[in-house]
């Protein structure tokens, strides 16, 4: 019993402290790059993260990602004219196109730097990476 409790306390603090890692403020926009497998840039957009509750076929607290601006070399690369949502869990930036069910396609990334850094894929029957992307407050 006493181990339990000891590792329930431990988890409640590292989450405390993965939280406090990353300060929460998504104010503003942001520049997002997001490149093909072979690290070359394809979609370029400027997006402001809401806090307007998303439909999303998946479970989790989604919110609306409005996108101010878009360039892309490739439209079907990504899906930056689709409906885009985001979630934060354990320090993991997700953002994505969550409202059709079963072809996800996703960004995904640690918050834990001023760029934040991560892959691109898709998922639903299976996994498929596509490739990577950065995402940096714009100045």
């Amino acid at each position: 019993m006493r181990l339990a409790i000891y590792r329930l306390v431990v988890f409640v603090l590292a989450l405390g402290f993965s939280a406090m890692a990353w300060p929460r403020d998504l104010s503003g926009q942001w520049d997002l790059k997001i490149e093909d497998k072979n690290r070359h840039v394809v979609t370029v957009l400027v997006i402001e993260f809401t806090n307007h509750q998303a439909r999303s076929c998946l479970g989790g607290n989604w919110l609306r990602v409005n996108v101010v601006s878009a360039t892309t070399e490739d439209t079907k690369f990504f899906p930056a004219s689709d409906a885009l949502s985001y979630s934060i869990d354990n320090n993991q930036l997700t953002i994505g196109r969550n409202e059709i069910c079963d072809a996800y396609l996703a960004l995904r990334g640690a918050l834990n730097d001023e760029t934040i850094r991560g892959e691109y894929f898709s998922f639903g029957w299976g996994s498929k990476p596509l490739g990577f992307f950065a995402l940096s407050r714009k100045k």
